[in-house]
């Protein structure tokens, strides 16, 4: 079989109305480091068909592993993120080396743990905690102690490490899986699960168990897909970009041929935050909005 068509993930982007508390939190609790402090681009207002964004301060920061992949965008007047209660995406899975030494260190009131440490119902190679970060965006930090087969998925020996699963809150599982797997040019996997952190926040048994999926991406990543009937559309900003996870940074391996099949034209970019200089914006199912960018050794 021919490798998968999208990944690695390049990133994600966050849309915050307090850059300097939000990136400061990452730098103080994370060990994440800035490694550019700029303003949004005519070219990416352009891009991402924002107005209201343009010369609003952006941060690009690094994870202690020298990935720079958590992008954050600032907009004073966006609404808040409502966290695992919307559509589009809902978690970052961030890998960690030790994610209890996370859990003693960090500061609990800027980052709200929702889940302890536990190691998940489908491994006791992964072990993972939940919190609610600076722009109510939640993250999944995530220890990967061993091989999780058929999954690929990293490792890491730094305190913290890449972004490499994106998690989608769908009110359609079936939809959202096909319209990825068109897109990756191979096949997920579907099954139910429990996920504690959405039975709790939708008041459900703890027992309940959610149909999810997953999609395997290049480079050790993977989507995971949530449906949650009952989630509302996400917070939407006019002339902005979606509140709390705003967006997610994929590499696609033709970036021509992605653009026919979603019937949208590519762009241009000199922004460092990419590896390649040609770009593409579209929105899934659930509202949730990915860039697809070429690789390139530039």
């Amino acid at each position: 079989m021919s490798d998968p068509f999208l990944g690695p993930i390049v990133g994600a982007t966050l849309l915050t109305n307090n850059i300097k508390f939000a990136s400061e939190s990452y730098q103080a609790s994370m060990g994440y480091t800035l490694v550019r402090d700029d303003l949004v681009s005519q070219a990416l207002c352009d891009l991402w068909h924002t107005p209201n964004l343009l010369n609003n301060p952006m941060h690009i920061l690094a994870a202690a592993n020298g990935h720079a992949w958590l992008r954050i965008v600032e907009d004073s007047n966006c609404g808040s993120a409502i966290p695992l209660k919307t559509q589009g995406w809902m978690a970052l899975e961030v890998n960690v080396a030790d994610v209890d030494l996370i859990r003693n260190e960090i500061d609990c009131d800027v980052f709200k743990i929702i889940g302890e440490p536990a190691y998940l119902q489908i491994s006791d190679a992964i072990k993972a905690m939940q919190v609610i970060g600076p722009c109510n965006e939640v993250s999944y930090v995530t220890q990967v102690d061993k091989a999780v087969p058929p999954f690929h998925l990293p490792m890491t020996q730094s305190r913290t490490g890449s972004l490499f699963i994106p998690v989608l809150c769908t009110q359609n599982r079936d939809t959202s899986l096909a319209f990825y797997e068109a897109l990756n040019q191979h096949s997920g996997l579907k099954f139910e699960t429990k996920v504690t952190v959405l039975n709790n926040a939708w008041g459900k048994d703890i027992e309940h168990q959610y149909p999810v999926a997953t999609l395997q991406l290049a480079g050790d990543c993977l989507f995971e897909i949530d449906q949650v009937p009952d989630a509302q559309p996400n917070i939407v900003n006019s002339g902005s970009l979606p509140s709390g996870i705003a967006m997610i940074t994929c590499v696609v391996e033709d970036i021509e041929a992605a653009a026919k099949q979603l019937n949208t034209t590519v762009s241009h970019t000199n922004d460092h935050y990419y590896p390649g200089q040609k770009v593409i914006l579209t929105q899934g199912p659930s509202g949730e909005l990915l860039e697809l960018v070429e690789q390139s050794n530039k």
